[in-house]
């Protein structure tokens, strides 16, 4: 089918009101929309700059979804004029061609511009249907919410008829069948009529870091104009969608997945095994057991259509599935095609596997990543992949017993295909088995020659891993199996049993499973019954099986690790990845090879070619060289860059870079000066004279635990933690997350009250970022040193080398593209610490800055948010000349309040 694209422009509207902005737009918010209208019709790339509380997210969702209404607009006009002039191009050549002599050329000419009004009528017609479709699906969502509301005003609640669907469990349910196809994968949700046939509107797919950031978002929408004909879907996992019990206590994302899909096909599994009677060549049934409930199409396609007219948030959604005992997860997942907004995520976009198998799709849409200030870290975080010695060798040991138990039953290509796997492992693991070796870097190249598997297929043997879904199937049999079949220092107890002595472990493993068969088939004879039909000791039977289960410890998935490791090694097409090798001399058995992505831009190219816009938004996106160098250096023509200042006056914010201390000592927070006791005592002293002049609550970023625990040991031992005490209230960021939210609690508390609090935290510890220290909770933010990262790490060395090797440097004297990220890291970690404070436009705070680089290095500052850098005051002298500003600061705000 063609397609079709308007040539005339769209100007932005002048008013924020024409935006449906629910508030009176401030100029940059007017601005932002503005710019992003433009951006968006030009299909370019937009990279936005607008610190938190200036109504960034709400000004993206407006300025977007004005386009998308003015956009639709203008190709149904345009469509239509296209067509008219058409139609008259070939009335007036018919006519022409009946008085021309040369009228083969006219036919000619008529002949295309038939073609092209043929086409456009298809595409007119699918615009029709497309419309069609969506008016029935909106009129069956009204028809099923009345019937929901009769039902529940009849008795106050809604019984949902349960799904009666058979399972038949047998002794073959680990089993890879002979001819694996896609059966066992997931279910085909969407419409039967064919992609390149159907209408595809543009997309909005709308990304952020967490799935409480995309229901703040949704919240904000639904208060516009907009949310009253728009069609949004929030995407989650089924780890935050799945509303069946027994799957959701399941620890891990993947356990649930693995389950799910297991419930699924047994559902399948009984609709194709359901006839009746036990003649000859049916299925002997050993066990009754029901699927999912909640897998349910029709009630799915009635939750699909509800949800795409409500603006459901996560939180809504799952609700809604609860209400109408269906599967929010797959609801969600059907609905995508006919959705105007999908809210997403980092992971279901950023990683192609996941994204495919989600069924998004990129073509022709616009894609917006808020939070979008780590970008490039979470790409290469998400193709990462770390495996480790004891992975290999549980994987080895469990693809082994599971070959055993079903051997004779393995077709010849299945069993070649595991035994190349169970190859594949032993290689690898040999490689980090190795005693005194130095951890070292690989190329995937080098790798795959040094563990002797160069020559095997891999995208075939991942191929056979993906459609018979072996990892799932292992770990099933891995948990029912006899530990003593899967642990290596319980060979010998295996030997003895089985009455071996010298023999391999591989006749122990079949002698033990042919004790075990034996013992099988013992238990699956046929029981007496009593007098009541059930069979005699079953119950007891049971309640001993499942004591026997409760005492097992959990078995993890260990081929999952393998799959997900070598899938890693087949996207190197470039050779712009490694493999880390790393040993611990203490413990051998925590060796382990990682899969190092360095070129993130190049995973994002290929989101770049699909869409038709992309707009990178954040609170802090400086420095943006990195992005334009390393992801958008192939579209310089297309990108827009604006940064914004904050909505707050400008005497709301005191940025103050601080170069020394009260008696004059230089703040040079350098690793040559970590264990400087002098200069520790001066930001003890520092902070002293902080807490009595700043009300309320103050937060402290560290560089690192390390430092922190070295300052607040001499804070106790100097006897400065109970002057510091008598002054604020005394919080430091717990090492473990199950603390953070009673620390927080407590926190907030104290900075409310008169003396107030203060807290000691780490850059890029669990409250430097996500966290919103408005208010009392954040009247001053000191940020002491730079946190650059550790330079002697293996994996940090070879990005740089990397980005030296194939770069070009930034243009700044001195540099190269190696330390610009390097520096670069840094320093973004500095601005997300900024962020937490002033998150309002009537919120004010103070900004210090701890280190005498900040005075005197003008790279520095320059990647600073533009409205700190513009208000910094540089004291590298004199400390009372910073005192006295924060004095006066507090003060003037204490007499406007």
């Amino acid at each position: 089918m063609a397609s079709f694209k308007p040539k005339k422009k769209l100007t932005p509207p002048e008013k924020g009101s024409d935006f449906a902005f629910p508030f009176l737009a401030y100029d940059i918010q007017l601005d932002f929309m503005q710019t992003l209208y433009t951006v968006l019709h030009s299909e370019g790339i937009g990279i936005f700059e607008s610190p938190t509380g200036t109504g960034k997210s709400l000004s993206l969702t407006c300025g977007t979804l004005t386009w998308l209404k003015d956009y639709a607009r203008l190709v149904e006009e345009e469509l239509h004029e296209t067509i008219g002039r058409l139609r008259n191009e070939i009335t007036r050549l018919e006519k022409e061609n009946e008085r021309s002599s040369d009228w083969i050329t006219g036919q000619y000419n008529a002949m295309g511009q038939r073609k092209e009004l043929d086409e456009l009528n298809g595409f007119k017609q699918s615009m029709e249907e497309h419309r069609k479709h969506l008016v029935q699906m909106k009129e069956q969502a009204v028809l099923h919410n009345i019937r929901w509301e009769k039902a529940r005003s009849k008795d106050g609640t809604l019984k949902e008829e349960p799904l009666q669907q058979d399972v038949i469990i047998d002794e073959d349910e680990h089993l890879i069948p002979e001819e694996s196809d896609d059966s066992d994968g997931e279910p085909d949700l969407g419409g039967g009529k064919d992609e390149e046939e159907r209408y595809r509107p543009v997309q909005v797919i709308y990304c952020s870091r967490t799935h409480s950031q995309l229901s703040q978002v949704v919240n904000e929408v639904k208060e516009t104009q907009h949310a009253k004909d728009l069609r949004l879907v929030s995407l989650a996992s089924r780890q935050s969608l799945c509303i069946n019990a027994e799957v959701r206590k399941l620890k891990t994302n993947t356990l649930i997945n693995e389950r799910c899909l297991e419930l699924l096909k047994k559902g399948r599994k009984s609709k194709s095994n359901s006839g009746d009677g036990d003649g000859p060549g049916t299925k002997k049934r050993r066990k009754i057991a029901q699927s999912c409930p909640y897998y349910n199409q029709r009630a799915i396609e009635g939750l699909k259509s509800g949800i795409l007219f409500e603006v459901p948030d996560i939180e809504d959604l799952v609700r809604a599935g609860k209400r109408e005992s269906a599967c929010p997860y797959y609801a969600s997942r059907a609905a995508i095609p006919d959705a105007q907004v999908l809210m997403v995520p980092y992971q279901l976009i950023l990683h192609r596997r996941t994204r495919q198998q989600s069924g998004i799709e990129l073509r022709d849409a616009i894609l917006i990543i808020d939070e979008a200030h780590n970008l490039l870290d979470t790409i290469a975080a998400i193709h990462s992949q770390e495996v480790r010695q004891e992975q290999l060798r549980q994987a080895k040991l469990h693809l082994s017993a599971y070959k055993a138990r079903y051997f004779s039953r393995f077709s010849t290509k299945n069993l070649l295909r595991i035994n190349q796997v169970i190859f594949i492992a032993t290689r690898l693991e040999k490689l980090l088995s190795t005693e005194g070796q130095s951890s070292r870097m690989l190329q995937t190249q080098e790798l795959l020659l040094e563990a002797d598997i160069f020559n095997l297929n891999l995208p075939d043997i991942l191929a056979f891993c993906d459609r018979s879904r072996i990892a799932q199937k292992v770990h099933g049999f891995a948990q029912s199996a006899p530990r003593e079949l899967l642990d290596t220092p319980n060979v010998a107890s295996v030997r003895r049993k089985v009455g071996t002595t010298s023999k391999g472990s591989t006749s122990a493993l079949k002698s033990l499973l042919k004790n075990l068969e034996q013992d099988n088939k013992g238990r699956a004879a046929p029981k007496k019954k009593d007098e009541r039909g059930s069979e005699s000791g079953q119950v007891e039977n049971d309640q001993e099986n499942d004591q026997q289960v409760q005492a097992k410890p959990p078995v993890t998935n260990a081929v999952r690790p393998l799959i997900n490791f070598l899938e890693c090694l087949m996207e190197d097409g470039s050779g712009d990845s490694r493999v880390l090798l790393s040993f611990d001399e203490k413990d051998p058995s925590q060796a382990c090879m990682k899969y190092l992505l360095l070129n993130p831009g190049a995973r994002f190219e290929e989101i770049v070619q699909s869409c038709r816009s992309v707009v990178l938004a954040g609170g802090t996106m400086q420095p943006t060289e990195e992005l334009t160098e390393q992801v958008f250096r192939h579209h310089r023509d297309r990108v827009t860059i604006r940064s914004y200042p904050h909505v707050v006056p400008k005497d709301a914010v005191l940025p103050i870079a601080l170069g020394r201390g009260p008696t004059g000592k230089e703040f040079l927070f350098n690793f040559a000066n970590k264990q400087n006791v002098p200069m520790l005592e001066e930001l003890q002293s520092t902070l002293l004279n902080i807490s009595q002049v700043v009300p309320n609550g103050i937060v402290v970023f560290f560089s690192s635990y390390d430092f922190l625990d070295q300052f607040y040991r001499k804070l106790e031992e100097s006897g400065n933690h109970a002057r510091l005490e008598e002054r604020k209230k005394v919080f430091r960021e717990p090492k473990t997350s199950g603390q953070v939210e009673r620390i927080l609690h407590d926190y907030a508390r104290a900075a409310r009250s008169a003396t107030g609090a203060i807290l000691f935290s780490v850059v890029g510890g669990k409250l430097s970022e996500g966290l919103n220290f408005s208010d009392e909770l954040g009247r001053c933010v000191v940020v002491v040193g730079l946190p650059y990262p550790n330079r002697t790490s293996a994996e940090l060395n070879e990005r740089m080398r990397y980005l030296d090797r194939c770069l070009t440097a930034s243009g700044v004297a001195g540099s190269s593209p190696g330390n610009e990220y390097y520096e670069n890291l840094c320093m973004k970690a500095v601005n997300q610490c900024i962020g937490r404070a002033v998150r309002h436009i009537r919120d004010y705070a103070a900004v210090i800055l701890l280190d005498t680089r900040y005075c005197t290095g003008e790279r520095i500052r320059r990647k600073l948010p533009v409205w700190i850098s513009e208000r910094m005051e540089c004291v590298d002298q004199r400390y009372g000349q910073a005192h006295g500003m924060l004095v006066k600061f507090f003060r003037q705000h204490k007499l406007k309040a």
